[in-house]
């Protein structure tokens, strides 16, 4: 699993995009073009999650400094399956 340097340890807050790989995504500038247009004080970056590692990194997101996190593949039906009842 590969890291970023972006989470929220201070006062921006943070959210990432989790996948595997993820590292062609164009979500970090879609959303950081957003938070500057709109004054908003935060940071998104990718979080390239191995589906091994998808469960635990997810289940510490807020220890690991993240406000939210959107997923993408393969992690979507896993995603899903940990939020059902």
């Amino acid at each position: 699993m590969t890291s970023s340097s972006m989470p929220s340890q201070g006062k921006t807050r943070a959210a990432c995009l989790i996948g595997w790989p993820a590292a062609h995504s164009r979500s970090p500038l879609i959303h950081h073009y957003w938070l500057r247009t709109l004054g908003i004080e935060g940071g998104y970056v990718i979080e390239a999650v191995p589906p091994e590692d998808f469960k635990d990194f997810l289940f510490r997101l807020s220890l690991r400094g993240f406000v939210g996190a959107n997923v993408t593949r393969p992690h979507k039906e896993h995603a899903l399956a940990l939020s059902a009842p």
